[in-house]
This record gives structure tokens, sequence and C-alpha cells, in this order.
């Protein structure tokens, strides 16, 4: 198993970018974002804990990393499965909701559909930055049907994230039919992975080499936007 592994990683081991071993990674969220990353940065060479305690359902099928055998299975036991099959590794996966005691690494992914959520996880990241040796950063991503935004967050613009933070009763819920496709969900995870990998460049390079916009916006019909 491990020379397989090694094997798929021939192609781009050589990337500035390539994992140290036993790189981590902390993924809040299975669902239409968290998925895809999950598999994206396995792939990749890194190693995620994944957190999630919902289960599957059919109309998760048309936005999601699952399949029609996975129905009524927790989205994390899907996800520990499909990693298995498609790379060969076994992920840390936990079927439980990210809480205010829930231990999280400096490098973390916000794939959740909720602000309750979202802030649990930024004010836990938060908790990781003092002593931590390297440069931690905070990637949320929001998505809609065809819309995606990506906050890539570092300690200098936690005050700048702040703003971008609002209640979910502040937010109108889009109709059911407007929710997700399995194309955009992928596009905004590929994203991330590649700013995430653009971030550990810098790091592992011990200078800039990469840029890592703080947001970055896409909508399908018109165009793209990123700020600094």
């Amino acid at each position: 198993m491990v020379e397989i592994v090694e094997e798929q990683h021939n192609r781009f081991k050589d990337a500035p970018w390539f994992p140290q071993p036993d790189e981590t990674v902390f993924i809040g969220g299975a669902g239409g974002i968290g998925s895809w990353l999950s598999l994206f940065l396995v792939r990749a060479g890194f190693h995620p804990y994944l957190y999630d305690f919902d289960t599957i359902e059919k109309h998760n099928l048309g936005g999601q990393l699952f399949r029609q055998r996975d129905i009524g299975s927790f989205k994390t036991e899907a996800m520990h499965n499909i990693i298995s099959e498609f790379c060969g590794v076994n992920i840390n996966a936990l079927n439980v909701a990210v809480t205010k005691d829930s231990p999280v690494h400096h490098f973390c992914f916000s794939a959740f559909d909720n602000m309750e959520a979202r802030q649990i996880l930024f004010d836990k990241w938060q908790e990781s930055i003092p002593g931590c040796p390297v440069t931690p950063i905070f990637i949320d991503g929001r998505l809609e049907m065809e819309q995606l935004q990506i906050f890539c967050v570092t300690p200098d613009k936690i005050e700048q994230y702040k703003e971008h933070l609002f209640s979910d009763a502040s937010v109108p819920d889009a109709p059911c039919t407007l929710k997700q496709t399995s194309h955009t969900a992928a596009h905004i995870a590929a994203m991330m992975t590649e700013f995430f990998t653009n971030h550990i460049t810098n790091i592992y390079q011990r200078e800039v080499m990469r840029h890592v916009p703080f947001f970055y916006e896409f909508f399908t019909p018109v165009t793209l936007t990123t700020l600094d």
C-alpha cells in the first residue's frame, strides 16, 4: 500500500509545495466543498482530519462526492471509504460536530454551509496561532450554485476577515433547487487547494514566491474578483 501511495505522487513530488511527511490539515465539513476538498488534499499528499456529523441523503449526490450506495451513511464514514478506494490512504474522519472543545490545527479549512459553525471553527483556529512555528492559515469556502467565495486568512488578516462574519439569520436562504452542483463544488475545492499549496510553498521556501489572495470570488456567468 505504501509503495502505491508513493508512486502516485511521482509526477509532482518535486513541486515546491509537496508536503513534508505527515503534513496535517483540518477540514470542517464533509459536504459539497469538504468532500471534494478531502480528495484533492489527499491526492496532493496531505493528511486531513475531517469533521462532520451529517448523514447522506439522495439530494446530496447532485453536488457532493458520494455514491448511490452511500445514501444513509455518515458523510465522514463514506469519505473514509472513498479516500481509501481512490487514494489508498486512511484519513482521520470523525463523525462529530466542531465545538468549542474541538482540537484544531493551524492549517484549517472551513467547508461549512452555515455561519455558526464557521464562526466556531474560526475562533478555535485563532487559539492555535500563539507559538505556531509557521504562518497559520484559515481558508474559508462559501458556495452557491454558480457563485463561490474564498477567504484566505492569515494572522495579519484576522480583523479584515471579521468584517465578513455575520449571523445565519441575516442570510436569505436560496431556493432548494439553486443550491449546488458538482462542478462548482469541485471548482471551489480545487481553488482552495491551490491557494493552500501556494501558502505552503511560501512557508517551505521561506519567502513569498506565490500569491495567496485574501479574497477570491467567481460568478460563473460574469467574472472573478480578488482582493489582497
